[in-house]
């Protein structure tokens, strides 16, 4: 019995050390595996913004930000040369001392644009100076995207001689095209689309509706949304800045 336990124990701790080591999440990995990592070609850095503010009586104000992360994991994972950073929180949602957009409501968090823009050019520089070759600037967020572009752009005019590379991904908005198009064929009013996506994507990352609470949901909303539907706009989003990003890293 002894030998089992210590051998259902090694194995335990083996399977752990695994999938720590192969994940492609930076703050799941020491320094030294991500450095292994970059030695052994994981040099495109995935850097995700998303978002905290309300989003009405159902839907869980992190909703941005659980996406990014999963969105982050599955562009790194499917790409193959690629490690992904921890999503960036915070966002542009209003000014918190006129208290417009989304300061209205409790709970949100805003940071100005100049923040933001500070913030991802110090996470890009951060990222190129280690090793990364490539940095990849992505959005869940709408006020985010001409942001984290102009960013991206002065970046790699900037880093180009030194051989990096930062590039803007509109998954955002050929994203949100593409579940437009599922909608409309759905007959979904274009003024419901924007919550039915929220609704659906949690839906679909949250089975024990710890950040949907479907009895809180519009009637015409519940009546649309699914985590089936979730899952086919988190695919989109997936497949179109995998596309893209190959289209730019090679």
């Amino acid at each position: 019995m002894r030998h089992l336990l210590v051998f259902i124990a090694t194995f335990v701790l083996s399977t752990t050390a695994l999938a720590q080591s192969t994940s492609v999440m930076i703050d799941d990995l020491t320094t030294t595996e991500v450095q292994a990592a970059l030695d052994g070609g994981k040099t495109t850095a995935i850097y995700y913004v998303g978002g905290t503010h309300q989003s009405g009586p159902a839907v869980a104000l992190g909703k941005h930000n659980l996406l990014s992360a999963l969105l982050a994991r599955r562009i790194a994972e499917t790409l193959g040369n690629a490690l992904a950073f921890p999503p960036n929180p915070y966002a542009p949602a209003g000014d918190p001392i006129a208290r417009t957009g989304h300061m209205r409501f409790a709970g949100t968090i805003s940071v100005s644009h100049e923040t933001l823009a500070a913030v991802s050019r110090d996470v890009a520089i951060s990222a190129l100076t280690v090793g990364f070759t490539h940095v990849v600037m992505l959005g869940d967020h709408g006020e985010t995207q001409d942001v984290i572009r102009e960013v991206a752009v002065a970046l790699d005019a900037e880093w180009a001689s030194k051989g990096g590379h930062v590039f803007f991904i509109p998954v955002y908005q050929e994203g949100e095209d593409r579940m437009r198009e599922i909608l409309t064929a759905l007959d979904v009013p274009s003024n419901r689309t924007t919550s039915i996506d929220d609704a659906s994507e949690m839906m679909a990352l949250d089975s024990a509706n710890r950040w949907v609470r479907p009895d809180r949901l519009a009637d015409d909303i519940a009546a649309v949304a699914s985590a089936d539907l979730g899952r086919q706009f988190i695919d989109g989003k997936v497949e179109v800045a995998v596309a893209r990003i190959r289209e730019l890293v090679r």
